[in-house]
Order: C-alpha cells, then sequence, then structure tokens
C-alpha cells in the first residue's frame, strides 16, 4: 500500500535506523572482544570506525534506492499488520532521484575521509585494510549494476556477513593486528541469526514478489526450502556455540547465548505453524526474529564488556 510520506520520512525509512543501530551494536560487540583480551581501547579510532559502520549501510542503502527507482521498496512495520493484506512500502517516486544518488556518494565520500584519519593515526593494518576493503566490495556489488546481488538473492546473506562478521571484524582490527579466534566463534553463530530474521522478514512478501517477478532468497529456493532453511539457521546458531565449546569456546562467554534459545524456538514454531496453514502474524514474527539476534548480540557484548 502506497503512503505519501514527508521527503525527511522517505530518506529516514531508506537509511533503516534499524539497521544502522544492529550495525553498531555488533560493532560494539567488536569492541568487547578488545577490552576482553585486555587490549586499551583508542576512543578516536573506535569512533573513527563506528562512522565507516554507518556510513557503509547508508551506501549499500541509497545506492541500491537509486538503482531501484522508481520501483517501491519493502518496509515492514514490526508493530503491525500490513492493511488490508498488502505489505508496507516506500514510494520512492515521491523524491527526485539525484537526491538518493547524492546522499550515496557523500557518505563514500566521508568513509574515504574518515579512512584517511586512521591511516594518519597509523591505526590501520593490513588485516583491516582487507576487512574494510570486503565490505566495501559488497556494499558497491550488492546495489550497482552490473552485479546488483541484492536482486540476485544475495541481499539477506550480504547484509548478514556485513552486521554479524565484517562491522565486529573492523573494531577488532583497528585495535589488534591479526583475527582473534575469539571473533569467529562468537560472530559466526549471529551470522545465521541475522540470517534467520532477513529469510522470516523475506516471508512476508512473499506473494508480492511472486507476482512482482522480486528476487530475495525466498523467491530463489521457494517458500518450503525458505522456511526450511530459517528453521536450521536458528538450529545451527545454537549448535556452532556448543561445537565451540568442545574448541574451547569459554564458558562464561558461551553460556549467556543460551538464554535466547526459548526466543529461536518459538520463532521456529510460528513458522512451523505457517507452513501448517495457521494465519500469519507477521509482526510477531518480525519481532521475534529480530529478539532473537538482538538479545543474542547485547548477551554476548555484556559478558565481553563485564568480564
Amino acid at each position: 500500500m502506497e503512503k505519501k510520506n514527508t521527503l525527511t520520512v522517505i530518506i529516514l525509512r531508506i537509511a533503516q535506523p534499524l539497521l544502522l543501530l544492529g550495525g553498531l551494536f555488533t560493532y560494539t560487540l567488536g569492541l568487547g572482544i578488545v577490552h576482553y583480551l585486555g587490549t586499551p581501547i583508542d576512543w578516536t579510532n573506535a569512533v573513527l570506525g563506528s562512522l565507516l559502520v554507518v556510513l557503509l549501510i547508508l551506501a549499500k542503502n541509497f545506492l541500491a534506492a537509486y538503482y531501484t527507482y522508481p520501483e517501491q521498496i519493502p518496509s515492514p512495520g514490526f508493530l503491525k499488520e500490513a492493511q488490508e493484506g498488502e505489505p508496507d512500502f516506500i514510494s520512492l517516486k515521491e523524491l527526485q532521484r539525484s537526491i538518493l544518488l547524492q546522499i550515496a556518494l557523500v557518505s563514500l565520500s566521508v568513509g574515504a575521509g574518515a579512512t584517511v584519519l586512521l591511516i594518519f593515526r597509523k591505526a590501520l593494518n593490513l588485516a583491516e585494510v582487507f576487512t574494510l576493503g570486503v565490505a566495501l566490495i559488497l556494499v558497491y556489488f550488492s546495489a550497482v549494476p552490473p552485479m546488483r546481488l541484492d536482486r540476485r538473492g544475495y541481499a539477506e546473506l550480504i547484509e548478514s556477513l556485513l552486521l554479524a562478521n565484517l562491522f565486529p571484524a573492523i573494531a577488532l582490527l583497528l585495535h589488534e593486528t591479526t583475527v582473534h579466534v575469539l571473533l569467529v566463534m562468537l560472530t559466526f553463530p549471529l551470522t545465521f541469526l541475522f540470517l534467520a530474521y532477513r529469510i522470516a522478514t523475506s516471508l512476508e512478501y512473499y506473494g508480492y514478489d511472486l507476482k512482482h517477478n522480486g528476487t530475495s532468497m525466498v523467491i530463489r529456493m521457494g517458500w518450503q526450502k525458505g522456511m526450511i532453511w530459517h528453521n536450521l539457521s536458528v538450529l545451527l546458531a545454537f549448535f556452532l556455540v556448543g561445537g565451540f565449546l568442545l574448541l574451547r569456546l569459554p564458558w562464561p562467554l558461551a553460556w549467556p547465548i543460551f538464554l535466547a534459545l526459548p526466543l529461536g524456538i518459538l520463532q521456529i514454531i510460528q513458522i512451523q505453524a505457517i507452513t501448517d496453514g495457521a494465519k500469519p502474524h507477521w509482526w510477531l514474527l518480525r519481532l521475534n526474529a529480530l529478539g532473537t539476534f538482538a538479545v543474542a548480540t547485547y548477551l554476548i557484548a555484556f559478558t565481553l564488556w563485564t568480564h
């Protein structure tokens, strides 16, 4: 259902504040690993790194909107049902297309400036340069033709890698010269939880995407496989934590993650109910899926910062 909004509201919705908060959240987790390892945190470098995270997300979102124009962009509301059975969308036709490109270019330019400052502060090592390069490549090729990976069914996977893996790595590598094994053990489960969240939110748009040649991961694999992959992603996240325990992940860091397991189980129950023909409550599924990821991330970060 197309809605009339002010220019500011449209820009904010394209920016995806929840995604921005999620990026900063996982970045803070990366800083938590630095704190846990006993390395002093350079807060100037940390703030510049967080700025890079925000700017990468903004560049990705506005480049995608620029090349999607004048089509609508899905914009699910977390505390309400879709009106008349039709999901909520952002109408891009209500603003000039050039504004989208300008915001994306400004984001990339400011990001380049922040990177130069980090170079002058001698904060960038080879591993950090590589991580930033991979993040920038994913942002660019996810939105810009001819690749446009977001339109080929990889949007969910790219966002999962950026938020759960690369952003914490950026925070860590501003203070360490190599990737610590804790980064892998703590962020890989989050990758699958965020992927499950993205699959859950994509399911609401399955009918619309099917009718309008959509390109989400669920469309590419079919809704049955999409639901199976959702459930497997949730289960795999917690199985990974158990597996990493056998590989000497410290128990004080591992057990708080399992406090999010009941939310994950409820998420699977909701998906299974939809599979069995129950009426979907999309807002509840979205809220629960986001909550599973957010609670697990918070508990990991809190534990790191308090030890």
